[in-house]
């Protein structure tokens, strides 16, 4: 025990720039001055308003865009049809995704399209405002006509 606590005490003797051995080691807890994070529901629930405000608020305006994100490599472009804030960048953050489109036909000369027609015919009612390559996606999926931004009505 008298060992021990002449470890302890010679490791206090030790300074480095007026921290003892233990402060510079973190073997003493400091007290934070960053301020406290906010709690994941926090995010979740911010992320639920901003849902919201896009759907009923920013929609109308022409302000949410049903848009292309590229993904994929050089040469062999992959994309993600996506809705998001017009201002926001090409690969940026989105509220959500309805569907990929895969422009590289395999070896049958069939390119590769899958939307959610429910989703996206939800935020075209909403406002949303397709961009031109979408909105020829959408036509050749059968979710919209050529020119109009009103979905195909769906027979009940």
């Amino acid at each position: 025990m008298a060992a021990a606590s002449a470890v302890t005490s010679s490791m206090a003797s030790l300074s480095l720039r007026g921290s003892s051995f233990q402060d510079f080691h973190g073997l003493v807890a400091q007290p934070s001055t960053r301020p406290a994070l906010p709690s994941p529901a926090h995010g979740v629930i911010r992320k639920l308003l901003r849902v919201e405000a896009a759907g009923e608020g920013l929609a109308g305006k022409g302000a949410v865009r049903i848009r292309l994100v590229r993904f994929g490599r050089k040469k062999l472009p992959y994309y993600r049809i996506i809705i998001a804030n017009s201002r926001s960048r090409r690969d940026g953050r989105f509220l959500e995704m309805v569907g990929h489109y895969n422009p590289m036909p395999d070896k049958n000369g069939v390119k590769d399209i899958q939307v959610n027609g429910e989703r996206i015919k939800y935020w075209l009612s909403v406002g949303a405002q397709p961009s031109d390559t979408v909105r020829n996606i959408l036509y050749k999926q059968g979710v919209m006509t050529p020119n109009s931004p009103e979905p195909v009505p769906v027979d009940a």
